[in-house]
């Protein structure tokens, strides 16, 4: 966070992009860390070090500017800083040969490295009865259309009767932290493989004591038995025709609305999971919330009086955090304006922008103090106070940079999350018929005066 004194002009710039980067956020992403994973030692004369890249790969993210406003940008800041550097910027096209020549390997150890930190700090915060809270659900991200045939057939575009979209699109599927915002492992994937594939893969990322959240799109025995295997739980929305067919047991509640089902493990992983049993026994909990149609949820938590059923409803209901999150990834870390044309340098871009995720969900951990969690405060303000903070601290002396990193902390403690009950922002098809062709059609989400038909006539 110091900047150096004055020498020749190529040192000092490196210098100073060594200790500067994005100032706010290097309480958290210290020089040390960068040195510690870094693959080799860069020349003494080299400017655009693995370090700096990064930097100007954030400066994008947050800025939400092209790269080459970012380039520029950056050295404005630090020329205000140190006067005697030249006016002449990096070239974009030195910025992304240097981009291009970082390993990949590089970025996925930063990745790693914040969060293995952020867990070491915050571990047994904002705990749900012990368990750590965790949502995995998949999104999709539009690629630039300028990235040609290659990235076309690396990430085809999604079709319909129509034929093919226009763009190359890419399915992002993370796991998130459903009380502090931070992104723990994902999948970045084309339109082929599908989100229960991606699903199966993070299931390794998961720890004894977690409980994951998802929606109807999920449930499946070979995940449930995935995510058993980690010694963690699972909270699934149920389609409403799913594990019909199977023998309900009472429970201890002895409630109608909720039954334990036995679900068979095939063969195959019971072979890969030796130490399940033949039978998972799950419990189903079927809720109605009024104006919406009747609703299932699969369980492993099987205890009625540690995990009762009011309590389970409303926890399920948590998931929707994980939505919150994808659109601060898509729009306010500019996910959906992605620039490379290649898949690798894509694919750093989304690690960095994740990377830039985790360490503000950090900043609002830090802020959060003991009432509140990272998700009550705002995304969007925490990073408008980051960028605010930049030019100020860039330039104090580095006695007043603690006192100053304190005040941030303070102002972004402040930006909480208004909480308004009963309010909703229902989606065009939540109240009509979607049409799943071969004359069948889903039901709405929200109750409506059209007829309750799950097939009509053609």
């Amino acid at each position: 966070m110091a900047l150096h004194s004055i020498g020749a002009k190529v040192k000092t710039a490196t210098e100073i992009f060594r200790q500067h980067g994005i100032t706010p956020l290097r309480e958290i992403l210290t020089p040390q860390l960068f040195t510690s994973i870094r693959h080799k030692s860069p020349t003494p004369k080299t400017i655009l070090i693995p370090e700096v890249v990064f930097w100007l790969m954030a400066s994008v993210t947050l800025s939400g500017c092209s790269m080459a406003g970012a380039v520029s940008g950056f050295w404005a800041t630090l020329r205000a800083a140190c006067p005697s550097l030249p006016a002449k910027t990096v070239t974009e096209e030195a910025f992304c040969k240097a981009r291009g020549n970082l390993p990949l390997l590089f970025f996925l150890r930063l990745f790693k490295a914040v969060i293995a930190g952020f867990s070491r700090n915050y571990n047994q915060r904002w705990r749900w009865r012990g368990h750590r809270l965790l949502g995995i659900d998949g999104t999709e991200v539009a690629l630039p259309r300028e990235g040609g045939k290659a990235l076309r057939e690396r990430f085809p575009p999604p079709s319909n009767q129509h034929g093919s979209c226009v763009c190359a699109q890419a399915r992002l599927v993370g796991l998130v932290g459903l009380a502090d915002g931070l992104c723990y492992a994902f999948q970045w994937t084309s339109l082929k493989i599908s989100e229960q594939a991606c699903a199966l893969r993070l299931a390794r990322f998961l720890a004894p004591g977690d409980l994951l959240l998802a929606d109807r799109n999920f449930p499946s025995v070979s995940i449930f038995a995935a995510v058993l295997a980690k010694g963690a739980g699972f909270l699934f929305r149920l389609p409403s025709n799913r594990y019909n067919e199977y023998r309900r047991l009472a429970t201890a509640s002895k409630r109608a609305q909720e039954w334990y089902i036995e679900l068979p493990l095939p063969r195959k992983l019971r072979k890969q999971y030796p130490l399940l049993p033949k039978y998972m026994k799950a419990r189903v909990l079927e809720y109605q919330r009024p104006g919406f149609r009747v609703s299932w949820l699969i369980t492993s938590l099987l205890d009625t009086q540690v995990y009762p059923y009011e309590d389970l409803v409303n926890l399920y209901h948590q998931r929707w955090r994980q939505e919150t999150c994808h659109r601060e990834w898509k729009h306010t870390l500019e996910l959906n304006n992605l620039r490379s044309h290649k898949a690798g340098e894509l694919l750093k871009e989304v690690l960095v922008q994740l990377t830039i995720n985790n360490v503000l969900r950090w900043v609002q951990a830090q802020a959060a103090g003991v009432n509140l969690r990272p998700v009550d405060l705002q995304f969007l303000e925490t990073k408008r106070l980051v960028l605010g903070h930049v030019c100020v601290m860039t330039v104090v002396p580095v006695g007043l940079l603690p006192e100053l990193y304190r005040e941030l902390l303070v102002q972004v403690g402040r930006c909480r999350i208004r909480v308004r009950p009963d309010r909703s922002y229902p989606r065009p098809w939540d109240t009509r018929l979607r049409n799943k062709g071969r004359g069948e059609y889903a039901m709405p989400a929200r109750l409506t005066k059209q007829t309750t038909m799950t097939k009509m006539p053609s």
